[in-house]
């Protein structure tokens, strides 16, 4: 993904921020409002527009552009040329009921759709400006109406996304410069234009001639919405932003807020940035947005799918960390999902259909991540979510003191028992006996049935067996003034500008029982700025290693450095601290693993 593009996914925001609006009378409402999105887990995004009928070209030309919802600013065309594609924007293949059926055949239980992106065209009749659906093109119908009518039939939550921060077709707001050379910049940060009178004084014209005006129309003309879904809110001051969630739990108290109205703790709940895989534990409620190729609008040339089993363990890792997965889908200019879209939501919803109990309405995993997959809960019912199916078909699950009255696989139908015992001279494990083979190839589900109220402990174990343990940087804790976590995209799971001898990454975890393991660190590095020496430190020892050259800063390549020995079960840290630092930076390091030595005399037991 380009840089540019990067910067219109609100990733830059500092995620340190946090306001504090802490009311008790304010925080019963959210709950209220959260409860179904709770209960929901998963949902479906569609971006749907004018820029959906070019499809990512532009007079024959493919744009550089990732995202084909940036046609106009990123081939800098003209708004006269731009509005053209209204006359040709008719799609007759659109079928609201036939939408939403796909949606909930995935097993998905709400649909966020673009009422305006930031190109400022109104997918539907708006009165506010003819720039829109309904008066500019031939189609001439209201697609969330229709929408809305098809979402009560099927008990589909619909919701729609609002771009409040920019439109490009409006003199007086953010992003078109070619157009209107006075203009704030669609890269402008918000400090470069807040104390120039004219500019903000200009764009306080646009947010009260059009943005607020439309979040009118959109909240009284279709019914309930469940989520009012801004995007760029980085753009827009912390008044502004408070403005729009204001409006939006006046004019509809049930709505949902997403924090990208303006930063992190504003509105109902918190978003990663765009196909952000890696992320750090969130404060409070959260969603993750992932697309099923690169581009979040239709795009004629990207062919770069995602597996439905990547899109799977997405979802389910999200789940498992408490949060919302919601997957998109940019239907074509004559509206309709294309086939490789379809097939993919086609194996999501099949896995759901036997599997949905274990996400919908669960909580996020009281025992951390697992090296065999992921764990959710219910009640007093865990999911387990096991994508690497163990060898001897014994699945070891830490901190289940409580008594087990069952076991089972959740897509068999007879539910038959599993064998369970308690390991010796362990902090806490369980074996669960499988069988041989997996019952389904994408991911099997086991469900543990216990007693009691589960304590939960969220460090991550050291489990026996020889399987490979990853700590990676985004579950750790950065120390000093300059590390920083880099985007958590993909390849981009990394620490950055480790410049400073004395900043440091440690990770607190347990072992469950003494043993031996091997320690391998995955980095990165340019060799004209990169290199030194550092150390991995655990209790009360240590393992020293120079940096070698991967090929490239985000090339990341595997080290084995030594062996640690655990004479006991407990707690630990593990830290990863510089010597010295002969580059700019020491490293880009991606994670540690730690593998368990199984003495020559066990490994055929």
């Amino acid at each position: 993904m380009s840089t540019k593009d990067h910067l219109m996914d609100n990733a830059e925001a500092d995620s340190r921020q946090r306001n504090h609006f802490k009311e008790e009378s304010i925080d019963k409402e959210r709950e209220e409002r959260i409860a179904w999105w709770r209960e929901a887990r998963v949902g479906l995004f569609i971006h749907w527009g004018l820029y959906s009928l070019p499809g990512g070209i532009w007079k024959g030309e493919t744009v550089n552009a990732s995202y084909s919802e940036h046609l106009q600013l990123r081939a800098q065309i003209p708004i006269q040329e731009y509005e053209q594609i209204t006359a040709h924007f008719n799609p007759v293949h659109f079928d609201a009921k036939a939408w939403v059926r796909t949606a909930k055949e995935a097993g998905l239980k709400y649909i966020i759709f673009t009422a305006k992106h930031h190109d400022g065209f109104a997918m539907y009749d708006s009165k506010v400006s003819d720039y829109n659906l309904v008066k500019a093109t031939p189609f001439g119908r209201d697609p969330i109406a229709e929408l809305a009518e098809a979402c009560q039939s099927e008990e589909m939550v619909l919701c729609l996304y609002y771009s409040h921060a920019m439109d490009w077709h409006h003199p007086d707001s953010q992003g078109n410069t070619l157009d209107f050379p006075g203009n704030i910049g669609a890269y402008d940060p918000l400090e470069a234009w807040m104390n120039e009178a004219d500019k903000k004084n200009r764009y306080e014209r646009y947010l009260q001639e059009k943005a607020y005006p439309q979040i009118h129309e959109l909240l009284e003309q279709y019914g309930p919405v469940g989520i009012l879904w801004f995007d760029c809110g980085h753009k827009i001051s912390d008044e502004q932003g408070m403005l729009f969630v204001d409006l939006v739990h006046g004019l509809q108290p049930s709505c949902l807020v997403n924090h990208r109205v303006r930063r992190p703790g504003f509105g109902d709940y918190d978003n990663t940035g765009d196909n952000q895989l890696h992320v750090r534990s969130f404060e409070r409620d959260w969603e993750s947005i992932a697309t099923l190729n690169h581009s979040w609008g239709y795009n004629q040339t990207d062919h770069h799918w995602r597996s439905p089993q990547d899109i799977l363990y997405d979802m389910i890792n999200v789940v498992s960390m408490g949060g919302n997965y919601v997957i998109n889908v940019g239907p074509t200019g004559d509206g309709e999902f294309d086939p490789k879209s379809l097939e993919i939501l086609q194996t999501i919803g099949s896995w759901l259909k036997k599997n949905g109990e274990s996400i919908y309405g669960t909580q996020g995993s009281p025992i951390g991540k697992m090296p065999w997959g992921r764990c959710t809960i219910k009640g007093h019912t865990l999911y387990l979510h096991v994508w690497d199916w163990p060898v001897r078909g014994e699945l070891m699950i830490p901190d289940l003191h409580n008594p087990i009255g069952k076991a089972y696989l959740l897509a068999d139908s007879e539910k038959t028992c599993l064998k369970q015992q308690r390991m010796k001279d362990s902090d806490g494990i369980v074996i669960i006996q499988l069988p041989a083979e997996e019952l389904d190839p994408l991911c099997t589900v086991v469900v543990v049935e216990f007693e009691g109220d589960m304590k939960p402990n969220p460090l991550q174990v050291l489990l026996p067996g020889g399987v490979t343990h990853v700590f990676g940087v985004f579950d750790g804790e950065l120390h000093g003034e300059s590390l920083r976590y880099d985007t958590g995209k993909k390849g981009r799971d990394n620490v950055r500008d480790w410049h400073a001898v004395h900043d440091y990454i440690c990770w607190n975890f347990r072992v469950a029982s003494p043993g031996s393991y091997q320690v391998t660190v995955v980095y990165g590095t340019d060799e004209q700025s990169a290199g030194g020496l550092f150390e991995i430190t655990v209790g009360h020892e240590k393992l020293a290693a120079a940096v070698n050259f991967t090929g490239g800063e985000h090339q990341f390549l595997a080290y084995e450095i030594g062996q640690i020995d655990f004479a006991h079960a407990g707690e630990f840290k593990l830290a990863v601290k510089p010597d010295t630092i002969c580059g700019k930076v020491l490293m880009n390091l991606k994670e540690i693993w730690l593998v368990e030595l199984i003495p020559e005399s066990l490994e055929d037991v």
